[in-house]
């Protein structure tokens, strides 16, 4: 056998589920660093992220799981038992492709033993535990993994169909060992896109409508304090102190490289996020909060049939002001000059679905808009960073990305609204 009975998982089975000092889910190898973070708060998170990342760079082995480390772990068993709600048993199940990174990727294809059966899935997309030791420490550091699994577990149910794919298995366990089974969307007519794809306004549109719905439904949530007390404030979240260090490091590089043709307008900005990070970003835990998805870039973005569009990838949801989601996508995927050309209209949908959903005191045009100009900061980081670090995203998407990150910053002409927010 290549893993200990997944009956065992504490994200699938309610009578093994513990809880843990941060209101998490723990696994069974929670006793490993419980003693260590039992009551902490603050910096320590910090500390836990580096215990989580000392246990990332070990062999995959040498961390026991209770559930299948990778795709090639996963056996017919462990899929039957997955897609147990199903009326039929799986007799095959084959990878037809797959990819490395942040997470390790596998298509499967299923074959069953009815063939009458219209409503059965064709194939699975299973998330798994980077083959990387490198990509394992980010995981792990900044709990991506676990934040994902809880997410399926705690929170999907709260949304329609379309927002993001049904999972059918969640598991989470230390240094970024975990595993998912998840819907392909490709099932659906999902047409999954990629960063450096050009949408049009009705795409965009239609995002816009997707958040307002994800955003309404935790809209000042009480559950924040209960079983949805993981999704963090962002300088709540685990190494978060770590993380604005590197993007202090990556605009120092920037501004001192003659390699990157920076807009003066963007190298202002850039002296002045490096100056007063810390208090901009303590704007994210004003205004109403929400659970935001946090990477809303096109590349974890797919189409439906029905011109709606959905989500992928929910490793770093947490939880802030919705128009953050709104002003990333906005930055980092729109086209030039679809934004230019109809900004207010997205602004616009994405408010109405707001009021659509339920939320009764939705900001104004002029508030998002000022919103929008001060959380582009963060969306243009996200992009230099893959100017920085090589292998985040293909040659194609880095510069796409970044060619509309800084057209965005001149255009929104941010400094007023950044300095009135320190």
């Amino acid at each position: 056998m290549k893993y200990a009975s997944p009956h065992a998982s504490a994200l699938a089975c309610p009578a093994n589920r513990t809880r843990d000092t941060e209101g998490l889910v723990s696994t069974p190898t929670d006793h490993l660093v419980r003693p260590i973070v039992a009551g902490l708060s603050g910096t320590a998170r910090t500390g836990r992220a580096l215990v989580e990342a000392a246990a990332a760079v070990l062999p995959l082995a040498w961390v026991p799981t209770p559930f299948p480390r990778t795709a090639a772990d996963v056996d017919l068993d462990f899929l039957n038992r997955a897609l147990s709600r199903f009326p039929a048993r799986l007799v095959d199940a084959r990878p037809v492709g797959g990819t490395n990174g942040t997470t390790d990727r596998v298509r499967l294809e299923l074959a069953w033993n009815r063939d009458d059966l219209d409503d059965l899935p064709r194939h699975v997309f299973i998330k798994s535990t980077p083959s990387s030791a490198k990509n394992r420490t980010m995981v792990a550091a900044l709990a991506l993994a676990r934040n994902e699994a809880l997410f399926y577990e705690r929170a999907r149910s709260a949304l329609g169909p379309r927002i993001a794919p049904e999972c059918f298995a969640a598991h989470a366990g230390l240094g970024a060992r975990h595993l998912l089974v998840l819907e392909d969307i490709a099932d659906r007519g999902g047409d999954p896109m990629a960063l450096c794809d050009d949408i049009d306004a009705a795409y965009a549109r239609a995002m816009m409508a997707t958040l307002g719905e994800l955003h309404a439904a935790f809209w000042e949530s009480p559950r924040f304090r209960g079983d949805l007390r993981f999704v963090r404030s962002e300088r709540e979240r685990p190494g978060f102190a770590l993380l604005l260090r590197q993007f202090r490091q990556v605009r120092t590089k920037l501004l001192k490289s003659d390699e990157y043709d920076l807009p003066r307008e963007v190298r202002e900005m850039a002296e002045f996020v490096n100056a007063n990070d810390w208090a901009l970003h303590a704007n994210w835990e004003r205004g109403p909060q929400t659970l935001i998805h946090g990477d809303t870039h096109l590349g974890n973005s797919f189409g439906l049939p029905d011109g709606s569009v959905g989500l992928l990838d929910w490793q770093v949801l947490y939880r802030a002001p919705g128009l953050r989601d709104v002003a990333y996508f906005l930055v980092t995927s729109v086209p030039t000059e679809v934004r230019r050309a109809h900004g207010d209209e997205l602004l616009q949908t994405y408010l109405d679905s707001l009021a659509e959903h339920g939320v009764e005191e939705v900001p104004s045009l002029a508030q998002a808009w000022d919103a929008v100009r001060l959380f582009a900061f963060d969306a243009w980081d996200s992009c230099a960073i893959t100017l920085i670090w090589p292998g985040l995203q293909a040659p194609e998407n880095v510069a796409k990305s970044n060619e509309r990150a800084n057209a965005a910053i001149v255009d929104l002409d941010v400094m007023p609204v950044l300095r009135r927010s320190v």
